[in-house]
Order: structure tokens, then C-alpha cells, then sequence
């Protein structure tokens, strides 16, 4: 397969390239799935996706690698092979046993009936275990860079340290299909949430895990189609979207509290739309078409910016609800930031929250500040 051999490094306050590198090996991946750490790495997966790789840009050689380390199940001690060589599924009946047909049930068939329990067991903890060797299909990393989780299109979700590069726990739901396109993770990593499909009881949940234990925290059920998620830095508050409504829903699950909030009268929302987070949990940040912000506490819209092109992306920096917007129709980055007046102070409609004041001359909106992409 081609492979990057060299590396350009650029400096985006100098706007120049600093350094050009060559005799490299790093495997190409989806943009998404390259992350630039602190301390000059490359975050990228492997060949095969079976584990991440960690580049030393300094050097431009492999550092570390992250891989997941399974142990082996009571029930199932074959190896890798064995065990899809005996992948023959049981034709045996799988129907439940009523009481009174136990009853008259005669010892030879009790006998029967317990070995094929036992036999689909066997079969259910070989094919997740063979599930343990699939490839990585997405990861997610916390925000001060210390907390790694990986999904596998499976019914397990592994946990990393990317400090030590150890496996720390490994998330299973013999009940549910773990994806992490709807999920979000706590700043320090602490907590994870996501929505699953439970399908043996057919309902959808908002599950919290606790990483740091590798448990499972808290349970919201009944929550199908949701479409984009966030969580407060210490886990305490999540806010999610569901598809096709106007609504934000949010859930404290230390607090037993679960609310809707409605919102403005165009808002739909999609599995495009962006949900962020702010101030503890006091504040929302929402992309669906338009930009709003949302008051958690007080069930309410403060605000919606509605430019003239079509917002692409999002990203919030840092702390003050500064946001950089990447427009369809224009190469540069706009940056959007709060007014320091206070939610108070200002009108029911929240009127020039954004600081998107107007033109009196021409009568027409302002344009936010722009910054050049270098």
C-alpha cells in the first residue's frame, strides 16, 4: 500500500513550513483519524487497524505503539483459528421451555436441553471473543490527551492510557452493538457517554460509563434516534439531540433529572448537528443549520446566529465560548464570540448575544470578524 515518506511541519504563526523530513514510514489514514498531540506527536492507526501508532515528529520514527491485550475467556481457551474453524451454527432448537412442559420432561431430555444451553454458551463467548480481533473502526480522545477509547464494530469498547500506551479496561455489552458515532467523552476521560441498541429487550438506552472503574455508571432508556451528544467535564450533566425535532433534551444522571427543552421554530436537527458543553454544564452550544446557544438551567434559547452561507464546521476554543466557523463559500475561518453582558442584562429575544451587531448605514447584518487561514 503507499505509505507518507515525508513529513512537512508547518508553522501557523509564522506561516511557513519549518522543517521537511523524508525516509519516513507512517500509514495513510482518513484525515479525521489523525490527531496532533502536545509534545510533538502523530497520532495515527496501523496497517492493518488493529492498534494506533504513536510518530515522534522530532524524528520522525515510531515512538509508541497502542495495542489492546485480551485475555482469554473461561469458556473458550482455542486459538484464533480453532475457533473460526468451528464456527458451525447449532440447528438445535432454541425455543424456551414452558413449566409444564417441564414437568413431564423425561431425565434424558433435561439432559439434552442443559447441553445445548451449555452449547450455545460455548458458541455465544467464541464469537465474542473472535470479535476481540476485529480491526478499529473508530476512537475517541479525551481532551487533555491522556484518554483513549476505540470501538470496534463490536460488543466491546477498549479503553487506553496514551501516556503508558496500557490497556486499561475493556467495555462489554453482550446485549448491544458499541459505536462511538454518537458518543461523547469527558474532558479528562473520566466518564464516557453513547446510545445503544439493547436487542434483547429491543429498546435504545443513553449509557454513562465510568472508565476509570470500566463500568457501567447509569442508564437512560428509551432514548431512540439520537443524534448528536455532550457531556459536562465531570460527567455530571448530558444534553442530546434527537433526530428530526426541535428539541434538546437533557439528563443529569447523578441528580435523577431528565427534561426537554424546546427550541426555536425552524430548528431540526440531524446526525450532522454539533452539541457542545459550556460552563459546567450551564450552557449549550448548538449546530443544526444555524448557531444557538442554549441556557440548561433555565430551559431556554438565548440566542441564534444565523449567517448568509452555510456553516460546515465547528470547533469551541478553549473556555470563553469563543467559536471558529468554517463557511461553504469561503476559504477563511470566522471566529464568533460572546458578549461579556450578562444573561440578565439582556433582551428576551437575546439580541446582539453573538455580537453580530448591525449596520445602521446600510441596514444589513455585520460581519462577524474574520480570520485568514494560513
Amino acid at each position: 500500500m503507499p505509505i507518507f515518506q515525508t513529513l512537512l511541519i508547518y508553522d501557523l504563526l509564522k506561516r511557513s513550513y519549518v522543517r521537511r523530513q523524508c525516509g519516513l514510514y507512517v500509514i495513510p489514514c482518513p484525515q479525521q483519524e489523525f490527531r496532533l498531540l502536545e509534545g510533538e506527536l502523530l497520532l495515527g492507526l496501523s496497517e492493518t487497524r488493529d492498534h494506533l501508532i504513536l510518530w515522534d515528529l522530532e524524528s520522525g520514527h515510531i515512538k509508541g505503539r497502542i495495542k489492546a491485550s485480551h485475555r482469554e475467556s473461561l469458556l473458550s481457551r482455542t486459538s484464533f483459528r480453532d475457533m473460526k474453524s468451528q464456527d458451525i451454527p447449532s440447528r438445535e432448537p432454541t425455543a424456551l421451555v414452558m413449566p409444564w412442559d417441564r414437568r413431564t420432561e423425561t431425565h434424558s431430555a433435561k439432559k439434552r436441553r442443559l447441553e445445548r444451553k451449555a452449547q450455545r454458551e460455548k458458541e455465544e463467548q467464541r464469537r465474542m471473543d473472535r470479535e476481540k480481533h476485529n480491526s478499529v473502526d473508530q476512537y475517541l480522545l479525551s481532551g487533555d490527551e491522556q484518554v483513549l477509547v476505540c470501538s470496534y464494530f463490536a460488543h466491546h469498547l477498549v479503553v487506553f492510557s496514551v501516556v503508558s500506551q496500557d490497556h486499561l479496561h475493556t467495555l462489554e455489552d453482550r446485549a448491544s452493538m458499541l459505536f462511538l458515532y454518537t458518543a461523547a467523552l469527558t474532558y479528562s476521560g473520566s466518564h464516557l457517554v453513547l446510545s445503544n441498541y439493547n436487542d434483547t429487550e429491543r429498546v435504545s438506552y443513553v449509557t454513562l460509563w465510568d472508565l476509570r472503574k470500566g463500568r457501567v455508571r447509569k442508564r437512560l432508556k428509551n432514548e431512540p434516534d439520537v443524534c448528536c451528544m455532550a457531556i459536562s467535564t465531570d460527567g455530571s450533566r448530558v444534553a442530546f439531540g434527537i433526530t428530526g425535532t426541535n428539541r434538546l433534551r437533557v439528563w443529569d444522571p447523578f441528580r435523577k433529572i431528565h427534561k426537554n427543552i424546546t427550541g426555536y421554530e425552524n430548528l431540526t436537527m440531524s446526525v450532522n448537528s454539533q452539541l457542545y458543553v459550556t460552563e459546567e454544564g450551564a450552557k449549550a452550544i448548538l449546530l443544526a443549520g444555524e448557531v444557538s446557544l442554549w441556557d440548561l438551567d433555565a430551559s431556554t434559547v438565548l440566542s441564534v446566529f444565523t449567517p448568509d452561507s452555510r456553516i460546515q464546521c465547528l470547533s469551541l476554543l478553549g473556555e470563553d465560548n469563543t467559536l471558529l466557523l468554517g463557511l461553504s463559500d469561503s476559504p477563511t475561518l470566522v471566529t464568533l464570540k460572546l458578549t461579556s453582558q450578562e444573561p440578565s442584562k439582556m433582551s428576551a429575544s437575546g439580541d446582539d448575544l453573538f455580537g453580530e451587531e448591525s449596520s445602521e448605514d446600510e441596514g444589513d447584518s455585520a460581519e462577524p470578524q474574520q480570520t485568514s487561514q494560513p
